[in-house]
């Protein structure tokens, strides 16, 4: 989850000086000619309503200016539904503009009928628009600024007006006519004949902190620090020192987070957190302070509890939300109501952050916590659960954003099917241009990250070790992985108290030595039945069921099976479903003592075990099955269901020489290759 986005360190004011620019002249003309008093208007509801609303964009400024093409076909397609005269009027009217203001003299006196709409007669007839409307003001602020233009600038003007209305959109972000900057200067400002002090200053923009997001968007750090130094070198006011420098502290801090260098973020932090308890400002010294907590601790920290944020004033939501996630760290050794607990206090800290301290309203920030309680769900082991979570997120977000949200939920999504054998599937879902399209680096960073542990998925299931070992692993992003995540490794524990003593066990039974390994499996029981990690927990019983066989603790296994098997097949894990079918079929069979009846039941749960790693492709684990299912038969006397099934064995151990051969396959060379070209074409924006 990134990190909330720094307060903004210009006040919400107008900026003291605005030009004008051919789209405002588009704006006005339209403002004339097109709207009139409701009892006098002739045109029909629908072009009105339409004619408002690109007006209400275009004024609000809410997006970069259209061109005028752009609104002219908007407009027009309006008209298209308009039976009247009017209508067809304003639209040729609006093709042939340039034949209205053909001469600098055209747009003056144009400009001198604006009065007409935003100021009351002398007769108490009502102007068109109130003065404080929105269209009133609008008008009034172009006819401020116009008045203050010297005669070349009417010149420039026109020019620039003209040649806007003959531009053509370009695909290579050519600048329309009449969008340069305009530099204000005491000495050569000659397009305005009245000048206020206002006019003779360079007053801060935004331009060069867009400039900075577009380093931290593409990752060009020298980009981004560049942009960033010269926004905050810019006048904002009219005192000596700005005083926002622990502003320009923070978003470099924030900068160096999102691209995982953590010391770099870590020295920057200290410093602004000691410049923002200089200047006072606690709004800002609470950003920091929360993004300092984020932070891994140090290695002479190791064991170090990460430390919670209690709610303060100037806290944002998702700092308490991000504090969930460190409570799902199995090392924090807390149950998982913990977790439920925080996102529950993010929630009303959200609602009043928004009601009472007039918080940002972020569409990404509303669903964060249902996208934070998918996973708890998927760790509780309720998927179905964490589906609904999911499908909150995916119904009500923007598909083609940068909305880190969506993004997280769809990656845990492609994931999960990639779990259930659809690997396919969820590489292709990943690829769909509406979930890269809007992605910064660092997002790429963990979108390739999903499609690389989807393809790693895919190999160490199948056993394709070399194509893990020599292709995939050589190529692997920047993301968190451990060797033991998708081979056996005595090395590279992960540093959990579950999955580590796990590990070992598995690795133990492969080598039939499983009953060595009792006290590891207690303890994974122990920490997953506490914290209410019940998939770990599932997987623990079966495996001590498994090794309670070698025990002749035939009954006892088949018991305790029994008891976890209803939440086994309700949860669907395919995986997990097949293993713990064919340790109960192994059950069955010895606590029947190779009765017919027993073996006969054990054939149900192998069919259905060899049914699942099937789908999967797990090889090595479906040839099991198969031998066993073979042996059964043979015990039956079936004689053609044993051939069946012995075929379909020697079919499977074909297949699975054939996969680990294989070095690489096309089409994961194919959509590797594709991977980095959409990194190439974000770091070339």
């Amino acid at each position: 989850m990134a990190p909330p986005p720094p307060p903004g360190p210009v006040a919400s004011a107008s900026r003291p000086s605005h030009v004008l620019r051919p789209h405002h002249v588009l704006i006005l003309w339209i403002l004339v000619a097109g709207l009139y008093p409701l009892e006098d208007n002739p045109d029909p509801p629908q072009f009105l309503l339409a004619l408002h609303r690109v007006l209400l964009d275009e004024i609000a400024e809410v997006r970069p200016p259209r061109s005028y093409r752009v609104i002219q076909d908007k407009i027009s397609m309006a008209a298209l539904s308009s039976n009247r005269g009017h209508g067809r009027e304003f639209i040729q009217a609006l093709g042939n503009l340039h034949q209205a203001f053909q001469t600098p003299d055209d747009l003056s006196m144009f400009f001198q009928t604006l009065p007409m709409l935003f100021i009351d007669r002398e007769d108490d007839e009502s102007a068109r628009f109130s003065r404080r409307s929105l269209f009133g003001y609008f008008c009034h602020r172009c006819f401020v600024t116009f008045t203050k233009l010297s005669i070349a600038g009417v010149a420039r003007l026109h020019h620039d007006f003209l040649e806007w209305l003959k531009f053509k959109p370009d695909s290579r972000f050519v600048q329309p006519p009449g969008y340069a900057p305009i530099r204000r200067d005491i000495i050569t400002n000659d397009y305005q004949i009245f000048k206020t002090k206002y006019d003779k200053r360079e007053y801060a923009t935004a331009d060069t902190y867009a400039l900075f997001m577009k380093g931290v968007i593409t990752g060009d750090s020298n980009v981004a620090n560049e942009g960033l130094r010269r926004f905050f070198e810019q006048k904002f006011h009219e005192g000596s020192d700005s005083g926002l420098r622990q502003h320009a502290m923070l978003n470099l801090a924030r900068m160096y987070y999102l691209r995982g260098e953590m010391v770099a973020c870590r020295k920057t932090l200290e410093e602004a957190v000691t410049t923002a308890r200089t200047a006072g400002d606690n709004a800002t010294l609470q950003h920091c302070t929360s993004l300092l907590h984020r932070l891994p601790v140090l290695p002479f920290e190791r064991g170090k509890k990460p430390i919670i944020n209690e709610i303060q004033p100037q806290m944002h939501p998702l700092e308490i939300l991000y504090d969930a996630k460190k409570l799902l760290v199995i090392e924090s050794q807390q149950p998982l109501t913990a977790a439920y607990e925080k996102i529950m206090q993010a929630v009303g800290l959200y609602d009043h952050y928004i009601d009472v301290q007039g918080g940002l309203f972020r569409e990404s920030e509303q669903y964060a916590q249902h996208a934070v309680q998918s996973i708890i769900w998927n760790i509780f082991g309720c998927s179905k659960l964490a589906r609904i979570e999911e499908d909150i997120v995916i119904s009500f977000t923007e598909y083609g954003s940068e909305d880190n949200t969506r993004l997280a939920v769809t990656l845990n999504r492609a994931y999960d099917k990639a779990r259930q054998g659809k690997y396919v599937a969820a590489i292709s879902g990943l690829l769909e241009p509406e979930v890269w399209r809007g992605l910064d680096i660092a997002d790429y960073n963990l979108w390739a990250g999903e499609i690389w542990h989807v393809l790693a998925l895919r190999a160490s299931r199948r056993g394709q070790q070399r194509q893990l070992q020599e292709y995939l692993i050589p190529r692997r992003p920047d993301v968190e992985y451990s060797a033991r995540d998708y081979q056996w490794s005595k090395d590279s524990p992960v540093g959990s108290l579950i999955r580590d003593p796990l590990h070992d066990v598995l690795m133990m039974r492969r080598a039939d030595h499983a009953h060595t390994a009792v006290d590891q499996l207690l303890t994974t029981l122990w920490h997953a039945e506490y914290q209410g990690r019940y998939a770990f927990y599932r997987t623990a019983v079966v495996l001590l069921a498994d090794i309670g066989l070698e025990f002749g603790m035939t009954k006892w296994c088949r018991r305790i099976l029994d008891e976890v098997m209803p939440q086994i097949m309700s949860e669907n894990d395919l995986e997990q479903k097949g293993f713990a079918l064919f340790i109960l079929a192994r059950c069955a069979i010895a606590a029947g003592e190779s009765s017919p009846d027993a073996l006969r039941e054990a054939l149900i749960y192998l069919s259905e075990a060899e049914r699942c790693f099937e789908k999967l492709d797990m090889f090595a684990a479906q040839a099991d099955v198969q031998f066993l299912l073979a042996v059964v038969h043979q015990n039956l006397g079936d004689s053609a269901e044993r051939d069946a099934a012995a075929e379909r064995h020697e079919q499977t151990r074909a297949r699975r020489e054939e996969a680990h051969a294989c070095i690489v396959e096309e089409w994961v060379e194919d959509t590797w290759a594709l991977v980095a070209d959409v990194g190439i074409a974000i770091a070339s924006r």
